[in-house]
């Protein structure tokens, strides 16, 4: 069970402890927070999110990468709308309806915010460790590394994406990455 517990855990970073720290509790489970995408369903972790907005004017940033939508103001702080749906290959949430979800990331000493546009924000659930599956093999050169697995919900079948790592780590050059 132990095992289980740690894969779960793991595509949500709450397991990089590096090691047992004696307590006998067991950690809380995951929660997640559904939102959609075109007919696509998607999860993420909910202890990133840092609050969820109705759909605002969002103003263009000059010279921003093609998948930077602009930003926003929030109260004084300028935060920057990243298209999500362009990064992860999923349909545009282009409706009137969408919302904003703000992403708060730590970034050495202060915590960086990235908005997110989704077509429709579901619910907020948390997960045991038996939700989790894997996500499916299809034989093919196709890899989904941005995703941790997938949940069965009320609305259909959800990827869990590994947020911090589609946001934080775009575009970013990696090891094998030459100019």
């Amino acid at each position: 069970m132990t095992e289980m517990r740690e894969a779960v855990l793991d595509p949500f970073g709450f397991d990089e402890g590096g090691g047992d720290d004696g307590g006998e509790e067991d950690s809380p489970p995951p929660t997640v927070l559904t939102f959609t995408l075109g007919a696509q369903i998607f999860a993420v972790d909910v202890h990133r999110v840092q609050e969820i907005l109705d759909r605002t004017a969002i103003s263009p940033l000059p010279n921003a990468p093609h998948d930077v939508l602009g930003m926003i103001d929030l109260r004084g702080q300028g935060i920057a709308i990243v298209d999500l749906a362009s990064r992860i290959g999923a349909p545009t949430a282009n409706n009137a309806d969408a919302r904003i979800i703000v992403f708060e990331f730590p970034n050495g000493d202060h915590s960086t915010s990235l908005g997110v546009l989704a077509e429709k924000v579901l619910r907020v659930r948390e997960m045991s460790d038996k939700d989790v599956e894997p996500v499916p093999e299809t034989l093919s050169d196709w890899r989904c590394d941005v995703a941790g697995g997938m949940i069965r919900t009320e609305d259909g079948i959800a990827m869990i994406l590994e947020i911090d790592r589609i946001l934080c780590d775009a575009g970013r050059p990696g090891p094998f990455d030459f100019d």
